[in-house]
């Protein structure tokens, strides 16, 4: 709905697209490689305390995730001797190796260290083959349990008791000594589950039709907290924390949308000088700024079709409900930031948009305006296809002084650059690659450096696209855009696996 003004609905022409023919690209499931090897027990773990903690310890949805964890054990077990699986910064590990996560699988990660969290463990080693049975009676100590009983102390006794051969485990320390190449990695990681855990937030904020007070409390309190490690990470690297926009799901479009339009609003707001508190309330106010889609019926919001009149009252109406939200909330200045930002980020600067005021939207919310706009042209929709980053951009110019604040959406190309971080571009040169840093001064902007993609799809070397020959030529130039999901590829999981920079 945030793209609702350009361009309307079911008007878009077909893009064209360059071919890459040439390049042996299998149009595969990154998800379903993902989970060979090692990160089939992480998939197998994930879904047995998932499973465990929806349904009771005899229902038939728990026999399929009982019976593929005990399968996946025991292979285990017989290749590597035993099992330790452990948490470490935002990461996990089985038998001390790394897991290598797609994008998608973040959630999952930190889904499971939460687990770990809220017991007070860092993970757990297995020993030995464990059947059925002691699967379940593992699940009556680590999930069935009273929640004082499931504290580390406790689980630590009464697994030790229990002869069962699994034991729990204290958090690793920090580990030092990364290389500059690894460091980067490393916060890449740790930026995408960031970004991951305020996709879980705010999709279980969503989840709940009528939440209480003291559950709308405690998700606010940590959507609060995991804003402000992303301003951390914006500040340290602003490169690597642009890049986990990349991430879009049109399936579960209004959480990944909250986030996205939070981290670009974020690096925004931080190109143009606010303080660390002002970027505080822009976090919050970009993530709550669609909440009031919360009252629109799926069936308007997924419509495939132009809304009718009376459709479109109806989803004109959610800035109004966004504030209703909020109307039972004490009176911060960080709570009166989001009921403004909810309100203006429909109302354009040439005195369009709705709701309709004599007043011009407010600083806030023309960022967060800005930000909305570009991820949500940059996703898939129900009513029409993904627009490529340029693409949105040149739009989004097309309707500046109008729709947007001119100087802020300067500031927001110069800082996205033409070819934003996680762009699939082709070079002169024939070869493909994924953006991995760009934006900044107009050189830079125009051309990033690029991590070139192999034979089998996947970023390998990189190449900076300012490099010329001795007679003072560019070496590569980019031709275009691609669009990666035609070719089976998805940006943000490209980037998550290009080397650091």
């Amino acid at each position: 709905m945030s793209d609702a003004t350009p361009p309307g609905r079911g008007s878009e022409k077909p893009t064209q697209r360059i071919s890459i023919d040439e390049l042996e690209l299998t149009v595969g499931g990154e998800a379903d490689s993902a989970r060979e090897g090692a990160n089939a027990f992480l998939h197998a773990w994930f879904q047995l305390f998932k499973t465990a903690k929806i349904h009771d310890i005899d229902n038939q949805a728990l026999f399929r995730p009982i019976q593929n964890f005990v399968e996946v054990v025991a292979h285990t077990v017989a290749a590597e001797g035993r099992i330790s699986f452990q948490a470490k910064d935002g990461a996990l590990f089985l038998n001390s190796v790394k897991l290598r996560v797609s994008s998608e699988e973040f959630e999952v990660v930190y889904d499971t260290c939460e687990f770990f969290e809220e017991r007070g463990m860092g993970g757990f080693v297995i020993d030995g083959s464990i059947g059925a049975e002691g699967v379940r009676q593992l699940l009556q100590l680590l999930v069935y349990a009273p929640p004082e009983r499931r504290r580390f102390a406790a689980l630590d006794a009464e697994l030790k008791a229990s002869g069962l051969p699994f034991r729990v485990n204290k958090t690793l320390g920090t580990r030092g000594g990364a290389n500059r190449a690894e460091a980067v990695l490393e916060r890449r990681g740790y930026a995408f589950f960031t970004y991951s855990k305020l996709v879980v937030l705010y999709r279980g904020l969503l989840a709940d039709e009528h939440p209480t007070a003291s559950r709308r409390h405690y998700l606010t309190k940590k959507i609060a907290r995991t804003v402000q490690a992303l301003i951390d990470i914006c500040l340290e690297d602003d490169h690597t924390f642009l890049g986990i926009s990349s991430v879009k799901s049109g399936e579960a479009y209004a959480p990944h949308h909250a986030a996205n339009t939070a981290v670009l609003a974020i690096a925004l707001g931080e190109k143009i000088g606010l303080r660390k508190v002002e970027l505080a309330d822009l976090g919050m106010a970009a993530v709550f700024h669609d909440v009031g889609l919360r009252s629109v019926p799926a069936a308007i919001c997924e419509k495939k079709g132009p809304l009718d009149p009376a459709e479109r009252a109806i989803v004109e109406q959610h800035p109004l409900r966004g504030v209703e939200f909020f109307l039972t909330e004490r009176i911060t200045r960080t709570v009166l930031s989001q009921i403004v930002a909810i309100f203006d980020h429909h109302r354009e600067v040439g005195g369009g948009g709705y709701p309709r005021l004599p007043r011009p939207p407010s600083l806030l919310s023309r960022i967060v305006a800005i930000a909305s706009v570009y991820d949500a042209l940059t996703t898939d929709r129900p009513w029409r296809k993904a627009h490529l980053p340029d693409e949105a951009l040149g739009l989004m110019l097309a309707r500046a002084g109008t729709q947007f604040d001119p100087v802020l959406l300067k500031v927001f190309v110069n800082t996205l650059g033409l070819y934003p971080v996680g762009t699939l571009v082709r070079l002169s040169t024939g070869e493909v690659g994924v953006v991995v840093y760009g934006g900044g001064e107009a050189l830079r902007a125009m051309r990033p450096i690029v991590a070139l993609l192999g034979p089998d799809g996947r970023p390998g070397q990189t190449v900076d696209l300012v490099e010329q020959d001795g007679s003072g030529q560019y070496l590569r130039t980019i031709v275009g855009a691609e669009d990666p999901a035609r070719y089976g590829l998805r940006a943000s999981a490209l980037l998550s696996q290009s080397p650091g920079v």
